[in-house]
């Protein structure tokens, strides 16, 4: 006789179960169906850089990550709350607020693009046939440390 497996609850149930969590589950849902409706109502320059952080009372917390956005976002406030309300959310205003993330995501470094002799090698066999000047002395010092001579 195998020993039986614990059920598995799905995580709304575990999140439903605990009140405080379930309220919080709740509240991010909510969230994040109001930043949707948000940003389907901003042109997507600025709707890509809108997150809804909160909704007390009637206002409408809106977080961006730059003054710009921000700048751009209170200038056409009535239109999205307008449009809010004719969606059925009980939005009386638009509060936005600059939050910049402390680091800024990380970059990775660009590869350096290595040319070894062997493909340089038609760079060097041009430079063999120009003229005198500057472009020919750069490309056979380039061609000579390539080289190792």
């Amino acid at each position: 006789m195998s020993p039986k497996r614990p059920a598995f609850r799905p995580l709304g149930d575990v999140l439903d179960a605990d009140a405080s969590l379930g309220q919080w589950a709740r509240r991010a849902q909510r969230d994040a169906e109001l930043t949707r409706l948000v940003r389907r109502n901003l042109p997507r320059a600025i709707g890509e850089r809108v997150r809804v952080a909160g909704l007390e009372d009637g206002i409408l917390v809106v977080a961006v990550a730059a003054g710009a956005i921000a700048s751009a976002l209170r200038a056409r406030a009535p239109d999205v709350v307008a449009a809010l309300r004719r969606s059925g959310c009980e939005v009386s205003a638009l509060h936005v607020r600059v939050r910049v993330d402390s680091a800024p995501p990380p970059q990775s470094e660009p590869t350096p693009r290595a040319l070894d002799a062997r493909s340089a090698a038609p760079l060097f066999d041009l430079a063999a046939r120009l003229a005198d000047g500057p472009l020919k002395e750069s490309l056979a010092r380039w061609s000579r440390r390539a080289r190792g001579r």
